[in-house]
């Protein structure tokens, strides 16, 4: 063997195969900013956002926004499975109502507050009115459901903004 083959032998071998020094400090503050940036986003949102300010997620607003399009789908199929409604239809559509106010509620904020979702911002309270009329009407005596059309349209005039 020669004396080139030798160093040969020894640089490649792997236990001397090792980040330098100089190279392990910066992997290693760029990991801990990488651990700092993941961690750190519900911290900077306390700091930069107002203290009202509610920060809605898209996907927390989607799931709620098909919560309330599966509940209004059951009230359509409650009314269309007989021309007149019975007892049980009408406790099942109170029900349904009562779920959607729920719903609502974790969409809504309370006094100015504001949130991430300026459009929800923006016609919350006037769904909530239409919520409360509807159910209003159809524990009435008689029951009037025709505040249901009134509900559904006020789904419609918010998301007439929405590019389906």
């Amino acid at each position: 063997m020669t004396k080139h083959h030798l160093t040969k032998t020894v640089v490649s071998d792997p236990a001397h195969r090792f980040v330098p020094g100089k190279h392990k400090i910066q992997l290693f503050i760029m990991a801990l900013l990488c651990a700092g940036l993941m961690f750190g986003c519900d911290q900077i949102r306390k700091v930069t956002y107002p203290k009202d300010y509610v920060y809605l997620e898209k996907k927390q607003v989607s799931s709620k926004m098909a919560l309330l399009n599966y509940y209004m789908i059951k009230i359509d199929e409650i009314l269309l499975e007989d021309s007149t409604i019975n007892s049980d239809q009408q406790a099942r559509i109170v029900d349904i109502l009562m779920s959607m106010g729920d719903t609502v509620d974790s969409l809504e904020t309370s006094g100015d507050a504001r949130t991430s979702h300026l459009i929800i911002d923006d016609n919350i309270g006037k769904f909530r009115s239409d919520l409360n009329l509807a159910l209003n009407n159809v524990r009435a005596d008689p029951p009037n459901y025709f505040a249901l059309g009134r509900l559904a349209g006020s789904c419609a005039a918010c998301h007439q903004y929405r590019k389906f």
